[in-house]
């Protein structure tokens, strides 16, 4: 575990304290981009504040942390001039102006927050002048190419109705405190939000013409992908309590757009024919975060969905055309999760194998411990090892000394912090500091990390999908699909970039889909870091040491 003793020290302010207010229990969430363009990964926290909200109380900020290298880390929120305060929740990374410098949008109970990358190491807080006021409560949001204009787009994911004025309380007297949680069935839920770049730095709220207002699933979730790939990204959102969202385009016309305004976008919500409203039994499943990938190399991106306790995770396979199967039990991921209550999750390949790996951040949003057939407060988080054959195995208890211990925990982000060719995590908890991941897991399988720029498609290259082959066996045929997407896991955002886990592949050959539509073949690959720019080559960044570790993720 990376923490304090690295110049990570963070613990999450959620100001609980004995009224069991639903504010109080979703957290907060990571991100991890480069902020500064030095080839390191950065760290940013969202912070809470006492309740009441007041915007100008300044005594538990949000933080970014720098990476010195070395697994070593500096706070520099106040020299980033990144003054978020308030009850921030979530986060995106984007470069919406497409300046080749990261941006960060902020969600939060009150006003979410856009934070634009000055590049010279400071930020600015844009929110107005790019039209993204968003006053909801907000838990997930994501960035991407939503209408194929070039233009990063933003979908912002809003949860509940309540004041944090005058909250709803249910008083309980058998609690120790005479509280418990009030359920979010207790609540109605609040609008999405879809904000449509015009491609000069500046939002149009899309929400109404799109048709999404009106629905108010309590999100707490969301991933944009084209799951069909048919050119135009599908956006996903996971609901607590009610039906899943799949929000499928119908059209992006500019003809009847204004002169200058992002071509109008029209979607129609097929979640429960396409078989991921709800579970295999029918029910809505109080659904929390999502990973998006393909766990089993068929070349479409799959999902996994953390559920309550009481309830198992949900695993969806793609079978292609917008049809998706509940395979939660022949994936032998059912009896390892009933008893947990799940948050961040994300694939990740730890071992670099070529196989999508789950790891899942768990911990109960309510203590219940005092009751008869009391619940878990604080729970062990997963790791799930991808047998290559459609089944997982937990392999929590052999991977280190964080996994054997019970937390809180909430956002989860992936990326090489280290960029030693094996992902890292960092997880957010409450009542307890966040955490880094250091991946040590003994692997002689290395790995390619690429770093995208797009030219006709959007900066950050979002929605690009890289396919491998083994160039020394061509005949074998695709190891592995990868595609950047916008969203994932709970409220966090992991490193924009791609992984891939190369096997047994020494040198690689990739082809490259931008989301311009735009193939490219680049062969000949060793392991390391590249960044690829459209249409103009690939250069490598830095190579991957060849010993390897022969301890586990701790």
């Amino acid at each position: 575990m990376i923490g304090r003793e690295s110049g990570l020290a963070f613990e999450r302010n959620d100001d609980i304290r004995g009224l069991r207010r639903i504010l109080e229990a979703n957290g907060g969430g990571v991100a991890l981009f480069d902020f500064d363009r030095d080839g390191r990964l950065d760290v940013f926290l969202t912070n809470g504040c006492r309740l009441p909200l007041k915007l100008d109380d300044r005594r538990s900020p949000s933080e970014l942390f720098r990476n010195l290298g070395g697994m070593q880390f500096q706070a520099v929120a106040g020299l980033a001039a990144l003054a978020q305060f308030g009850y921030a929740t979530g986060c995106a990374v984007g470069d919406y102006d497409a300046d080749g410098f990261d941006d960060l949008y902020v969600a939060a109970l009150g006003p979410d927050t856009l934070w634009r990358n000055q590049g010279d190491g400071t930020f600015a807080d844009v929110t107005a002048p790019a039209g993204t006021h968003a006053p909801q409560w907000g838990s997930s949001a994501a960035f991407a190419d939503i209408n194929g204009d070039g233009h990063l787009d933003l979908y912002v994911v809003n949860y509940l109705a309540e004041s944090d004025e005058s909250p709803k309380l249910c008083p309980n007297p058998g609690s120790p405190d005479g509280y418990m949680q009030c359920p979010p069935a207790m609540f109605d839920g609040a609008d999405d939000v879809l904000f449509l770049s015009d491609g000069a730095g500046h939002f149009v709220d899309a929400t109404d013409s799109a048709g999404i207002a009106g629905l108010r699933g309590k999100g707490l979730g969301v991933v944009i992908s084209d799951f069909d790939g048919d050119g135009r990204p599908e956006i996903f959102v996971a609901n607590d309590g009610e039906a899943n969202f799949l929000f499928v385009p119908l059209s992006a016309d500019r003809a009847s757009s204004d002169p200058g305004s992002p071509p109008k976008l029209k979607f129609r919500d097929q979640a429960l024919s396409s078989g991921v409203g709800l579970n295999e039994s029918g029910y809505a499943q109080a659904n929390m975060g999502i990973a998006a990938g393909d766990y089993d190399a068929n070349g479409t991106l799959d999902l996994f969905i953390t559920t309550f306790f009481g309830d198992t995770n949900t695993l969806y396979s793609n079978r292609g055309g917008l049809v998706f199967e509940d395979v939660t039990r022949n994936a032998k991921l059912a009896a390892t999760t009933r008893n947990k209550l799940g948050f961040g999750t994300a694939f990740l390949d730890a071992d670099n194998d070529g196989w999508l790996d789950l790891i899942v951040a768990n911990g109960h949003v309510d203590d219940r411990t005092w009751m008869a057939h009391g619940e878990p407060y604080r729970m062990r988080p997963q790791i799930y090892r991808n047998a290559g054959d459609g089944t997982f195995a937990d392999v929590s208890d052999w991977s280190g000394d964080y996994f054997r211990r019970e937390w809180l925990g909430r956002g989860v982000a992936t990326g090489d912090l280290d960029r030693d060719g094996k992902i890292d995590a960092v997880v957010s908890h409450q009542l307890a500091p966040s955490v880094g991941l250091k991946n040590e897991t003994p692997t002689d399988h290395a790995a390619l990390v690429l770093c995208l720029v797009g030219v006709a498609s959007n900066r950050n290259g979002y929605g690009t999908r890289v396919t491998v082959l083994d160039e020394e066996t061509p005949e074998a045929g695709t190891s592995a699909v990868r595609e950047l997407i916008g969203g994932g896991s709970f409220q966090s955002a992991s490193a924009p970039e791609i992984h891939i886990g190369l096997g047994t592949i020494r040198r690689a050959a990739i082809r490259i889909r931008w989301p311009s539509g735009k193939v490219e073949t680049h062969a000949d690959l060793v392991p390391g870091v590249w960044t690829a720019v459209e249409g103009g080559g690939l250069r490598r960044q830095c190579d991957f040491s060849e010993s390897h570790s022969t301890q586990t993720l701790r």
